[in-house]
């Protein structure tokens, strides 16, 4: 084995010739679905409600709040949610990068899956946290309507940051595919 490089975190192998992390990286853990709903989205979305590791409390919030969505559009709950959930999830992400003395946000368009996701639902959540005077059930409730219907506080959120994204395409290593993701959400 021979280090490489000043300040790498890299070993190279050279039996195998591969690059080697000093430590393993991290496995990533598998949600299971949610016992009710049989659903991953929902078991995530309980997951980020739970406050001080009261998780039946963050059941009942969740599954009352999908029951009340239920009853007031008279479809399948989860489904509801999945189309809130799509509407708010971004299809890109903006990182800041320090370029010749200048912080410039860079755009970066993200894959289907966990971090798109997870800052929809960490918006659905900064939206119902931010309505003051109601239960929580309520809030979440109207949050995720008001997703499925496209307005609300996580839809602009979304918009704001696809706004961002456009503005600073010229920065990102293939603007145009920027471009054409931000584009493909709304025909």
């Amino acid at each position: 084995m021979c280090f490489v490089g000043h300040k790498v975190n890299l070993y190279i192998n050279f039996d195998d010739s591969k690059i080697m992390p000093r430590r393993p990286l991290p496995k990533k853990r598998t949600l299971m679905p949610d016992p009710i709903y049989n659903s991953i989205s929902v078991h995530m979305l309980i997951n980020r409600v739970l406050k001080s590791g009261k998780k039946s409390v963050a059941f009942r919030v969740v599954y009352n709040a999908l029951k009340e969505i239920g009853d007031n559009t008279g479809k399948n709950p989860v489904e509801v949610f999945e189309k809130a959930l799509d509407n708010v999830t971004p299809r890109v992400e903006i990182k800041p990068r320090r370029r010749a003395g200048a912080v410039q946000l860079v755009p970066r368009v993200l894959r289907e899956g966990d971090r798109s996701k997870a800052s929809a639902l960490r918006w659905i959540l900064e939206a119902c946290n931010k309505r003051s005077g109601q239960p929580m059930v309520n809030k979440l409730k109207t949050e995720i309507i008001e997703a499925y219907k496209k307005n609300g506080y996580a839809i602009r959120k979304k918009d704001e940051l696809h706004k961002i994204a456009i503005n600073n395409a010229m920065y990102a290593r293939k603007p145009q595919a920027v471009i054409n993701a931000i584009n493909q959400l709304t025909p």
